[in-house]
Order: structure tokens, then C-alpha cells, then sequence
């Protein structure tokens, strides 16, 4: 699969500039080789922004949203739509420094196979913070999995703690000592993420901790990645992050075992892992 090199600024919203305090309230992304320019304002949920802000009037957000989804929809069909032609200037004509109460953040680079589906899941992150939603995901799987272990007769009980030395260490959090040792660890992981990079990004965190614990001789005797993945579909959406999926299992069984949230006896391959 194609990817793209994208630039994206994250539009900043700064009432009082006297603070420095400002909230992320849209995000604009460029990608010159596919032809894309859009971006995603957040227009409904104000009362984020009034709360945060004290006495801030909402028809002051609302004047100024407005007013910049239009000039950012005029470039857009501009660039897009067969007339002006150099995107990327046009990208950084719309991020340079404005004196008004919205911003733009830095430009960033990102690699995606899809720039619209990349521009909803920053959206997503940024401005809605999806990723609050996706560690409360998390933590429900860590939850089932501390369930699955009850009432079991170990040698040792699971408990949470951080494995390696002053210059590298990992927290994990089940993980059962025997003898001063790390015997196992076993690690919940969400990835039923929006975009097949968020799936890719979180999936290589935990495969580089792996191996550099094993690097320094610091690697639990047994680890057991217990997976919970994103629903199967017949999108292309849903096809990409199902890729995704399948190619970060192959990653991860290098350093570990893999159970499947989705599997009928999840409960007991944990269970299993855990006794034997």
C-alpha cells in the first residue's frame, strides 16, 4: 500500500492571549503527492471552551470559526478543484501568523495511506481527545484479564511493577515475581484503534520495550499479550486496520505470546498461561 508524506498544523483557539492559554479546536492536513488539502473544525461542541474560558461570550468562537472554515474552504476548492495548483503554498499561506483569536500550531509531518482518514483520526486525538477513550478501552481489557486470574492457586500473585534498571525499565501491569525474578508478565493491548498508523504506532511501542528488555537480559521468562482488535468489516476502512492488525501480531509474537480478546477461550488461554 501507497503511503503519503502529509504536513498538518493544529488549529489553536486563543481567546486571551495575555495567558497563553489557548485549546485545540481543528486541525488542517496537505498532502501535495494526493492532491488533498481539508481540514476539520470543531463547531458543535462549544461548551468545552466556554467552560474553560471564563466569561468568554460562544458568539465570539462561533464569529471566528465560522469565518476561518470559509477562507480554509476557499483554498481548499482553489487547490483542489482545478485552479490554483501549488497546494502546499497554499497550506502555508493558511498556517502563517495571524493576529486573531485562532492560531495554527507548528506544522508536523505524518506517512499515511490515507489523508482523509489520517485528517479524522487527528481530529479525533487533538481536538476530541480519542485517545482518552482508547486507554479507558485498555483499561477494561486489563480489567477482564485480572478477572480471568481470580481464584487461580499460583505460587506467586500478579501484581503491577516496572521491570529494568536505572537506564531502561518497563511497566507492565501484571507481571509475577518467583525468586527475585520476573517469571511472567502479562501486558492488555488495546488495538482496535481509528487509523491502521495508530494501530502500527502503539503495537511498535510494546515490541521495541521487548526487545530492549531482552537486549539487557531484563525480559520476563514468559510475556503474554492479551489483544483486543478492531471489528472486522468490509470498508476499505475497515480492511486497512485489519492489515494492520494482522501484521503487528506477527511483530509481536517475536517477543511473546498472543491471546485474542475475540476468542471464545480467552479466559482460559490466560488462565492457562498464568498456571502453567
Amino acid at each position: 500500500m501507497k503511503r503519503f508524506t502529509c504536513k498538518y498544523s493544529v488549529i489553536q483557539f486563543q481567546p486571551y492571549p495575555e495567558t497563553g492559554e489557548f485549546a485545540n479546536v481543528g486541525v488542517l492536513l496537505a498532502c501535495e503527492k494526493a492532491g488533498f488539502l481539508d481540514f476539520r473544525l470543531e463547531t458543535r461542541k462549544t461548551s468545552r471552551y466556554t467552560a474553560f474560558f471564563q466569561n468568554l461570550d460562544v458568539k465570539l468562537y462561533r464569529f471566528a470559526t465560522t469565518n476561518l472554515a470559509r477562507e480554509m474552504e476557499r483554498v481548499r476548492d482553489l487547490v483542489t478543484g482545478g485552479g490554483q495548483r501549488d497546494l502546499m503554498a497554499a497550506f502555508e499561506g493558511l498556517i502563517h501568523p495571524r493576529e486573531t483569536v485562532l492560531r495554527f500550531g507548528a506544522p508536523r509531518v505524518v506517512l499515511t495511506e490515507d489523508p482523509k482518514a489520517e485528517l479524522d483520526a487527528l481530529f479525533e486525538h487533538y481536538v476530541r481527545h480519542g485517545f482518552a477513550k482508547d486507554a479507558n478501552y485498555e483499561a477494561r481489557l486489563e480489567k477482564k484479564v485480572r478477572e480471568s486470574l481470580k481464584g487461580l492457586n499460583l505460587p506467586a500473585p500478579f501484581k503491577t511493577r516496572k521491570l529494568g534498571t536505572d537506564v531502561y525499565s518497563v511497566q507492565f501491569p501484571l507481571v509475577q515475581m518467583i525468586n527475585d525474578r520476573a517469571a511472567k508478565a502479562i501486558k492488555p493491548l488495546y488495538l482496535g484503534l481509528k487509523t491502521p498508523n495508530a494501530i502500527y504506532d502503539h503495537a511498535d511501542r510494546w515490541s521495541v520495550k521487548l526487545k530492549r528488555l531482552e537486549h539487557f537480559g531484563l525480559k520476563p521468562e514468559k510475556v503474554l499479550f492479551a489483544i483486543q482488535g478492531p471489528h472486522p468489516g468490509d470498508s476499505t476502512d475497515a480492511k486497512k486496520r485489519h492489515f494492520a492488525f494482522q501484521e503487528v501480531q506477527e511483530d509481536l509474537a517475536r517477543y511473546a505470546e498472543i491471546v485474542l480478546d475475540q476468542d471464545h477461550d480467552s479466559r482460559q488461554a490466560i488462565r492457562d498461561f498464568a498456571i502453567q
